[in-house]
């Protein structure tokens, strides 16, 4: 094998690689209340983005609150490798705060890109138009993840009990073959789709994809209300 080719190979192995990058946390710096996970959607620019508003709101109304924006990939070029990435960085983030904090409680939140890589994280890939696979998450982090939101799921699909808004009919881009894979988390899922977004719900008319970026606007508090009633 010459030097050229050798390179060439390694170049592609690394590009499938993601650093492991668990959380820094000091044990005395634990939410006292929910540590809130949040997965932007596809672009340049800051890990948060238009999820500053869910992310006041949490710290707002919910006393002892701490955030985070997930920083995955979320401007590469490539949207299948960054949600795989963004879903490993996930299920690191949540195994690492849930072993270093462990009477806390976590929320994610994650809209567009973000939660395709919300819900794999959570679900593991079941869409046969999504090639890089990611195994669910382990259900010993049911205990810690108490609500997992997602705003405009391209891996969505119809008549799921944690389905939320009113597309009822249409599926997603890349829809989840294996829904039941998500049953472990039903109880503390949410995933809003609406009419009009063509991401989610996409055998419907487009509306010009007006309804993907409302979500904020008309349900931001509703999440809010289902964070702290599964706090209990």
């Amino acid at each position: 094998m010459t030097v050229s080719s050798l390179a060439f190979r390694l170049l592609i192995l690394a590009t499938f690689i993601v650093p492991s990058i668990a959380q820094a946390i000091n044990p005395a710096d634990c939410a006292s209340s929910v540590h809130l996970l949040l997965l932007r959607g596809e672009g340049t620019g800051d890990d948060l983005n238009v999820l500053d508003t869910i992310q006041n709101l949490v710290l707002e109304q919910i006393p002892g609150a701490t955030s985070l924006g997930v920083p995955y990939q979320h401007g590469d070029s490539d949207k299948q490798f960054a949600a795989y990435n963004g879903s490993v960085l996930l299920q690191q983030y949540i195994a690492g705060y849930a072993t270093t904090c462990p009477d806390s409680k976590i929320a994610v939140l994650g809209y567009s890109l973000g939660a395709v890589a919300t819900m794999n994280a959570i679900c593991g890939v079941s869409s046969l138009l999504i090639t890089h696979a990611v195994e669910a998450l382990d259900f010993k982090y049911a205990s810690n993840v108490i609500a997992v939101v997602a705003y405009g799921d391209e891996t969505y699909v119809p008549l799921q009990s944690w389905n939320v808004g009113n597309c009822t009919i249409g599926a997603g881009i890349y829809p989840r073959l294996d829904p039941g894979a998500c049953e472990p988390f039903a109880s503390s899922l949410k995933s809003y789709c609406d009419y009009g977004d063509y991401q989610c719900c996409s055998i419907l008319p487009d509306d010009a994809n007006a309804a993907h970026h409302t979500y904020f606007t008309k349900y931001n508090q509703d999440v809010v209300a289902f964070i702290q009633s599964r706090l209990g």
